[in-house]
């Protein structure tokens, strides 16, 4: 019977430690081939992938942080750069985001120059909402 006893009583901090954690979703947007991927994965895993390939709608990845004693999950939704597989699913992206982080490629000034349009394309989606 303490067992069961013990066993509950971690259930319970298990849980409150989870409802501790707040979660920030943060749509990492940019041409196709910026870098999105790498940075995602560089951030999420600790290292570089050794092969990227495009990406086809969003690829979910996930970090635990602490910050100041707080936990944190940070949520990156890589998009996909390809105006072919953003169409039907980019509305649903800006929902219930927290931020969102404009990638380009130092080496291509005309990915820069494309900001522009992912910029507006975050103003149509965001629904009046204020997203840094």
């Amino acid at each position: 019977m303490e067992s069961s006893l013990e066993f509950s009583s971690s259930l319970g901090s298990v849980s409150s430690l989870l409802t501790r954690c707040r979660t920030f979703k943060v749509l990492v947007i940019g041409d196709s081939g910026v870098g999105k991927t790498c940075l995602t994965h560089r951030l999420c895993a600790g290292d570089f992938p050794s092969r990227v390939e495009a990406t086809i709608g969003v690829d979910f990845r996930e970090r635990l942080l602490d910050i100041n004693g707080e936990r944190i999950k940070l949520q990156l939704w890589d998009t996909a750069g390809q105006e072919r597989f953003r169409k039907s699913m980019v509305h649903h992206y800006y929902r219930n985001v927290h931020a969102v982080l404009f990638v380009y490629d130092v080496t291509r000034p005309n990915s820069f120059s494309g900001l522009t349009a992912w910029i507006e394309e975050c103003r149509q989606n965001s629904l009046g909402q204020d997203i840094p």
